[in-house]
């Protein structure tokens, strides 16, 4: 786990719009049968095909938008990253923490925080 991975994690997957990059993002960054939690939904979304649908959503309903890292902390195989999220150069309209358990160099466990939704 490392900063490359961090930062592909926010802009190569949550900020991508092209889906085949997007795809080849996730199988880099993410575990193939990772569990993604968003307050959001009741169920979890499990591998790489469920993560391409909950990006695909949030892009749809934030068109324009993008991730922007605020800062982040590693924590052996644990990190806790502050973003925000926004139309690039206007006020963030959501901020929010993932909290990413990493097997080895891959997301296995990501749990969502959202702080502020405009």
């Amino acid at each position: 786990m490392n900063q490359v991975i961090i930062e592909k994690h926010m802009y190569s997957v949550w900020s991508e719009t092209d889906r085949e990059k997007r795809r080849a993002a996730i199988d880099e960054v993410y575990a193939e049968n990772c569990l993604i939690y968003d307050p959001l939904f009741q169920e979890p979304f499990q591998g790489h095909s469920r993560l391409m649908d909950l990006i695909d959503n949030v892009q749809n309903q934030f068109p324009e938008s993008v991730f922007r890292i605020e800062s982040y902390d590693i924590h052996h195989q644990a990190v806790r990253l502050h973003w925000s999220y926004g139309k690039p150069e206007e006020s963030p309209t959501v901020t929010g923490v993932d909290f990413m358990l990493f097997e080895g160099d891959k997301i296995q466990t990501m749990y969502i925080y959202i702080d502020q939704l405009s």
